[in-house]
C-alpha cells in the first residue's frame, strides 16, 4: 500500500473529523441518553454509514443505485410528481397541525400554572424524566443521517475518494485504509464522550440552558419550515405536471 494514500488517508480524516455537525448533534444528545454508553450507537452509526458510502463509491455501487434511480424518475415520473403533490399539502396540514398543537399545549401550560401552586418544582420533575429519552435506535438513525448532511460540506471526503480511486487494492486493503479513514473521522466524537464522562454535570447544565432558548424559537422555526417545504413541493409539482 502507498505511503502517499496512507498520509492522504490520515490528512483529509483529519480535516474531515472537524466537520461541526456530527460534533454539534452528539453534544445535545449526550444529555438525552438514558445511559451515557448508548452514545456509542451514535458513533457507530456515523463512522458504518461513512464507511460503507466510501465501499460503494470504490466498488461503483453509487453509480449503479444513481442508474436505477434515474430510470425509475423517468419510467414513474408522473407518479413521483402526484406523490410530490400530496407530499407538499401534507406538510401544510402538518403545519397547521403543530401550530393548533402547540396552542393546545400552550393553553395547558398555562392552566397548570394558575392550579398549581408547587409547579416549579413539578416542572423540573418532568423535565429530568424527559430528558433522557432518546432510545438506541434512534440515535443509529440520527447518526445515519448526520452522516448523510454532512456530505455537503465535507470537500476533504471527496478528496480521500478522488484519491483512493486512482489506485488499484485488494479487498483487505481497500477496508484497511477504510477503518483508518473512519477510526480518525469518528476520534472526536469518542473524545467528546469520555469529555462528557467526566464533566457530566457541566454538560447537562448547558444542554438545560440550550435547550430553554431553543424551545423559544422551535415553536415559530418548525413549521415555518414545514410551510416553505410544502409550498417548494407544492409549485414544484404543479409546475412540471402542466408541462
Amino acid at each position: 500500500m502507498s505511503l502517499v494514500l496512507i498520509l492522504t488517508t490520515i490528512i483529509t480524516s483529519a480535516a474531515d473529523s472537524l466537520n461541526p455537525v456530527a460534533i454539534t448533534q452528539q453534544f445535545v444528545l449526550q444529555s438525552l441518553v438514558k445511559n451515557p454508553k448508548h452514545i456509542w450507537f451514535f458513533i457507530l452509526a456515523t463512522g458504518v454509514t461513512n464507511f460503507t458510502g466510501g465501499l460503494m463509491v470504490y466498488y461503483g455501487l453509487v453509480a449503479i443505485v444513481s442508474t436505477l434511480f434515474t430510470t425509475v424518475l423517468l419510467t414513474h415520473q408522473q407518479n413521483l410528481l402526484i406523490l410530490e403533490l400530496i407530499a407538499g399539502i401534507m406538510m401544510l396540514i402538518l403545519a397547521c397541525y403543530v401550530v393548533l398543537d402547540q396552542r393546545i399545549k400552550c393553553a395547558i401550560y398555562k392552566g397548570q400554572l394558575q392550579n398549581e401552586d408547587n409547579q416549579e418544582m413539578k416542572d423540573q420533575q418532568i423535565i429530568a424524566e424527559k430528558i433522557k429519552s432518546v432510545s438506541p435506535i434512534a440515535l443509529i438513525v440520527l447518526g445515519v443521517l448526520a452522516t448523510i448532511t454532512e456530505l455537503a460540506t465535507a470537500l476533504p471526503y471527496f478528496a480521500f475518494l478522488a484519491v483512493l480511486l486512482n489506485y488499484k487494492l485488494t479487498f483487505l486493503q481497500v477496508i484497511s485504509i477504510l477503518l483508518l479513514y473512519n477510526f480518525i473521522y469518528s476520534s472526536p466524537l469518542m473524545m467528546l464522550y469520555f469529555i462528557y464522562r467526566k464533566k457530566q454535570v457541566l454538560f447537562d447544565k448547558l444542554y438545560k440552558l440550550i435547550k430553554k432558548k431553543v424551545t423559544k424559537w422551535a415553536s415559530v422555526i418548525i413549521p415555518t419550515l414545514f410551510i416553505i417545504t410544502g409550498i417548494v413541493l407544492l409549485f414544484h409539482s404543479i409546475r412540471m405536471l402542466l408541462r
